[in-house]
């Protein structure tokens, strides 16, 4: 009951140190490891190809060389947006920039009446969570232009909690020179993680009951003016006559988000995936076409293509971080986004639900392999695992989409790997020096190790083997013991014992019990050897001396005399554990067993010390010096057998 009710205790403590241990690697993982393991995967992963719809017009370093100091006059602007609307008629513009406040009143007001008349502009507009980043005027009036205008039909099934914490408190709106002429807004709002990096996007923002468009969002909805939009808390459901699609997403209290797909460049030349040309390119181009000069491009290039304007320019600071690179420019995220909109090419990462599903098995996999398995195969067997994984979360990432998370699972193996063995070591291997203390009382050090190295060598469940068994006894030990105090009795047998023991274990014998002041020893099992009778007679001799030795310390110290008996058997019996369910022992049985007990009481009978069967000489009788006594019947019906007086050792020369 007790080791049922300690193998309790190592399990809840096993269970309690796994919980704190696993949890402690989930956080590290979640907060530092998992991110850039990701980042790694999209970078290896992603493809080259991009949309040929979209093209990049970059306000680049260049461009502010050869245009002029930054700010530009907003005339710039307007020449850039009637040179792709009207003479290389693009699709539609996507304006990654806000236009928030006025500049030199008369080039704004030439660039209004020209922005007026343009009807493919989509310009940027931000939104804050916080209730007093933007504060305007005519706020109210601005709001109910902006709402009528821009807003988009959402049908939200979102919880309310969500809706109530997902909302946004201020907005940047734009001059209302730009918001009257205007025919579509789009939020150019990026969310970088606690890392500073961007890996997701928002495509619908909740302002003051409103719905307002991402820039992407508000290019397909330029694109297809039917489409229906269902937000959910994991899908956003789009629905047009053309297209119909679903996007995966997740819901927090700060809104929800999908996942960017992300392009690298097919041309080793350029860093960045899209086709880009320099804004002055086209200032210049369109200066020359209204002075009837050779344009620096060809407007066919932009002919019904999605071009994407904005500031790569790094004194501009529309540099973000990304898996890809720390200095993205903004522009690019913002295309890559329409890229994934207009082809529904988003990534979709795992559920926490299916992340923490991967996380058991990991534990459960892991716990089973090292406790069923050799450590050598579970280690093989979890490392292949680890691998077989990550390797499988590359297949998801491309060219499927799906991004499991790619490290904790292998982080949790791991751990579970270092739990198990150290369970095994720590708390298994206590046992095993408990049991190594035990087996050290009855069996010599050599013979232990080789018992705790081969286990399976070692067959206590019983087996016949040939062995030599010794008995020791002291002689009228019982009168000493009616003479003596209890307690110098038990004295007198510790310091006997302590002589005795000591010999035992130096010629490889198994203490098998003690009787009393009496001593069975074993020889031959449960380490099998060829040369135990020749150890048990050795170990006789040197117990002989040893007696000799205590003997005349006792009489300085009037003490009782002693003297003992040695009986020496070899033979068969069998060896193993006998006894009950609740208690047995390690013993040998048999007539091997019988005879050396016997031999041990003649000694008394034949005034000898030590005595030894007709067996044991036959098999030491080449290494030993010793005088036949008699022959005599162990028990009523045997056959009568040789005894010998073991005398010494013989000398080699």
């Amino acid at each position: 009951m007790n080791y049922h009710k300690k193998n309790l205790k190592n399990y809840f403590v096993l269970t309690i140190l796994s919980f704190i241990f696993l949890w402690s690697a989930y956080a590290l993982c979640v907060n530092f490891f998992s991110n850039p393991i990701y980042d790694f995967l999209i970078r290896i992963t992603c493809p080259q190809k991009t949309s040929k719809e979209i093209i990049v017009v970059a306000i680049d370093d260049q461009s502010i060389k050869k245009i002029g100091r930054w700010p530009w006059k907003r005339t710039y602007y307007a020449d850039i947006f009637e040179y792709l609307e009207n003479v290389a008629e693009s699709k539609l513009i996507a304006f990654d920039s806000v236009i928030v406040s006025y500049g030199q009143e008369k080039y704004d007001k030439e660039f209004f009446k020209r922005f007026s008349s343009l009807n493919k502009i989509i310009p940027g507009v931000f939104f804050s969570k916080e209730t007093d980043h933007f504060e305007h005027i005519n706020e109210q009036k601005l709001n109910e232009l902006f709402s009528e205008k821009f807003s988009v039909e959402v049908k939200d099934l979102r919880s309310v909690y969500l809706k109530e914490k997902s909302g946004y408190s201020s907005s940047s709106y734009s001059v209302e020179e730009i918001i009257n002429t205007s025919k579509s807004f789009g939020s150019v709002l990026s969310f970088p993680d606690n890392d500073g990096i961007i890996r997701k996007t928002e495509h619908l923002f909740l302002y003051k009951d409103s719905y307002y468009p991402s820039l992407a969002v508000a290019v397909f909805k330029q694109l297809y003016p039917d489409a229906k939009f269902v937000l959910k808390e994991n899908l956003l459901e789009i629905n047009s006559e053309e297209k119909n699609f679903k996007i995966p997403i997740f819901s927090n209290e700060n809104g929800s988000f999908s996942f960017i797909k992300w392009y690298k460049s097919n041309d080793n030349k350029h860093s960045y995936p899209y086709k880009t040309i320099s804004a002055w390119k086209i200032i210049e181009s369109y200066k020359n076409i209204r002075q009837n000069k050779p344009p620096l491009i060809d407007s066919s290039i932009f002919k019904d293509k999605i071009v994407v304007l904005g500031a790569t320019s790094t004194a501009l600071k529309d540099i973000k971080s990304t898996p890809l690179k720390f200095d993205y420019p903004g522009i690019y995220i913002q295309a890559s986004i329409i890229d994934n909109l207009i082809n529904n090419d988003f990534i979709t990462r795992f559920s926490k639900a299916q992340d923490i599903l991967i996380l058991f098995f990991s534990i459960i996999i892991g716990f089973s392999a090292i406790f069923y398995l050799p450590p050598i195969y579970s280690s093989i067997s979890l490392t292949f695992l680890s691998v077989g994984y990550f390797y499988a979360c590359l297949f998801f990432f491309y060219p499927n989409n799906y991004a499991p998370d790619p490290v904790t699972p292998v982080v949790f193996i791991i751990c579970t790997m270092f739990i198990g063995y150290g369970y095994e070591y720590f708390i298994e291997d206590a046992q095993k020096r408990k049991t190594k203390n035990l087996i050290a009382k009855y069996v010599s050090k050599d013979i232990m190790e080789e018992i705790l190295k081969n286990p399976d060598s070692v067959k206590l469940k019983g087996k016949r083997s040939d062995i030599t068994v010794l008995f020791v006894d002291i002689r009228n030990f019982t009168s000493i013991s009616e003479t003596t105090d209890p307690q110098k009795v038990s004295e007198l047998l510790n310091e006997y014992f302590n002589e005795l023991i000591p010999v035992i274990f130096k010629y490889h014998g198994t203490v098998n019990k003690f009787i009393g002041d009496a001593v069975m020893a074993i020889f031959g099992a449960p380490i099998e050897c060829s040369d135990h009778p020749e150890n048990a007679v050795r170990c006789a001799i040197e117990m002989y001396e040893r007696i000799q030795d205590l003997k005349l310390k006792w009489e300085k110290e009037n003490k009782p005399e002693i003297n003992v008996g040695i009986g020496i058997s070899t033979g068969e019996a069998f060896v193993g554990n006998v006894g009950a369910k609740e208690r047995f022992e390690y013993s040998a049985i048999g007539n091997t067993v019988n005879i050396a007990n016997r031999l041990e009481s003649f000694n008394k009978l034949y005034k000898t010390s030590i005595l030894i069967s007709e067996t044991t000489y036959n098999r030491v009788k080449d290494k030993i010096e010793a005088e036949e006594i008699d022959s005599v019947c162990v028990t009523q019906s045997s056959e009568p057998i040789k005894i010998f007086e073991l005398k010494a050792l013989r000398q080699v020369n």
